[in-house]
């Protein structure tokens, strides 16, 4: 950290980008090449298969919980993860080793704090979108704008899957799904295949026994605490020697304030302490509306931030 001095005009310093660990991966399930090979192996639909309302298949997935690997190849390198996922109803859980949530498919989103036995509301919605999620791969059929063709059939680690393509309209990048025949027609592996860019998801050790509890907050957790601040707005703001055009500041009531610079030659947020006189690079999602969304992509006042809720 560095001394910074501010009066009416807060300065931000110019400081190192952070280095960002990444959750590491299990053995990748795919890698570039895999969909072509994936398609020479299809075997034909039967007759009773053709007659399947596709549509349907996807509509009506089945509550499941399961181990949820993927892999993003990005052409010049890739990265992958692991986790946990649940499903039941119109309720999901999502489980790391740094994180876990909980809520309802395309609504609200909770994160858990297990060790310190207390949640957070303010949490954007994680799930809902037509992205090919496994938790909510029914929202492909549910869009008009997206074609659904079952293609032939696979076997995926003893499951004899229907791989079925999603296209959307005016959209280059296609979807595919692999409904396991023996699990009620759950998407099992998800391939999504973009121009510059292209996502595997995976289910391992599948279960479509969900207890309740699972996807919901535990009842001896307790809601977390909120820190308000407030928006600065004849705050003026000076990054290297020139004043910036697309900036805000928020302060706490012990007096920290919250800053982000767009208009740098790449987005920064610091976290500056007049108390210590010291500032520091701080997470972007330090500061939330009450809907979860990070305030520097709101025109709010008024944000919060969670008071420390120890480990996830």
């Amino acid at each position: 950290m560095k001394p910074l001095l501010a009066v009416m005009t807060v300065m931000c310093l110019c400081v190192g980008a952070p280095t960002i660990q990444s959750e590491p991966s299990r053995e990748p399930q795919a890698k570039p090449g895999n969909e072509k090979r994936n398609e020479e192996v299809l075997a034909p639909l039967t007759d009773a298969e053709r007659r399947m309302d596709v549509s349907d298949i996807i509509l009506n997935q089945p509550d499941f919980v399961a181990d949820l690997d993927f892999f993003v190849n990005e052409g010049f390198g890739g990265f992958g993860g692991a986790e946990r996922i649940a499903r039941k109803g119109t309720r999901f859980r999502e489980e790391s080793k740094f994180w876990t949530f909980v809520g309802e498919i395309g609504k609200s989103s909770v994160r858990l704090y297990p060790q310190a036995k207390v949640y957070d509301e303010m949490v954007p919605p994680r799930v809902g979108s037509a992205d090919g999620s496994p938790l909510n791969a029914k929202a492909l059929a549910l869009d008009s704008d997206i074609t659904l063709t079952a293609l032939g059939t696979e076997q995926i680690e003893g499951h004899k899957c229907i791989k079925i393509e999603a296209v959307t309209k005016d959209r280059p990048e296609k979807v595919y799904l692999y409904s396991a025949q023996d699990l009620m027609g759950l998407t099992i592996v998800v391939q999504v295949i973009a121009p510059k860019r292209s996502t595997v998801q995976r289910l391992h050790s599948v279960s479509l026994e969900v207890p309740d509890g699972l996807v919901e907050i535990p009842p001896d957790y307790k809601p977390i605490e909120h820190e308000k601040w407030t928006k600065l707005e004849s705050a003026k703001l000076t990054y290297q020697g020139k004043p910036s055009k697309d900036y805000g500041v928020f302060r706490a009531p012990g007096g920290e304030l919250f800053i982000w610079v767009n208009d740098a030659y790449y987005p920064w947020e610091y976290l500056y302490r007049p108390q210590h006189k010291t500032v520091e690079i701080e997470f972007q999602g330090l500061l939330v509306n009450a809907s979860g969304t990070y305030i520097w992509q709101t025109k709010e006042t008024e944000a919060f931030s969670s008071i420390c809720a120890g480990s996830a």
